[in-house]
C-alpha cells in the first residue's frame, strides 16, 4: 500500500527537502503545501493517512487552526507538528487537539525516516486489524 503524505511547511528549502528524500519512496505519495488554505485544499482533495504541520505558517491558517480543521474531518491521520519552538511551548499552542510525533527544527531527515517507519508499522497494524475484524 502507497500512503499518501502532506507536508505543510511555508520554508522552501524544508519542503523540497521532503519530496527529494521522499520522492522515490515507493511507499508515500507525497503532497507539498505552503500555507494553510493549499493544506486543506489537499486534504480534502486527497485524505492523507499522514500529515507533517508546521505550527508556524503564513497568510491566515496557523498550524493550531489547520490541525483543527483536520480533526473535524478525522480522528485516523497521523499529524507530526513541526516546530521551531521547544516541545512544552508546542504542546502549550496545540492544546487538547490530537498529534502524535513533534518534530524539532532544526532536523536530519534521517530522523524523519525513522518516524516515517514507526507510523507505517502502526498503520499497518491498524489495517491488518480493521481486515481481520470484517
Amino acid at each position: 500500500m502507497r500512503y499518501k503524505l502532506l507536508v505543510v511547511e511555508d520554508e522552501l528549502p524544508i519542503r523540497e527537502g521532503f519530496k527529494y528524500f521522499l520522492d522515490d519512496d515507493p511507499e508515500f505519495e507525497v503532497y507539498l503545501a505552503k500555507d494553510g488554505d493549499e493544506a486543506l485544499s489537499i486534504f480534502r482533495a486527497h485524505s492523507p493517512e499522514i500529515v507533517f504541520l508546521d505550527l508556524s505558517l503564513p497568510n491566515g491558517f496557523s498550524g493550531k487552526d489547520v490541525l483543527q480543521e483536520i480533526r473535524k474531518l478525522t480522528s485516523r491521520t497521523v499529524v507530526v507538528i513541526i516546530t521551531g519552538s521547544c516541545e512544552e511551548d508546542a504542546r502549550s499552542i496545540i492544546g487538547q487537539l490530537s498529534f502524535q510525533y513533534i518534530l524539532k527544527k532544526p532536523f536530519r531527515f534521517g530522523y524523519v525516516k525513522e518516524i516515517l517507519a514507526e507510523i507505517v508499522e502502526k498503520l499497518r497494524a491498524q489495517s491488518s486489524s480493521a481486515d481481520l475484524s470484517a
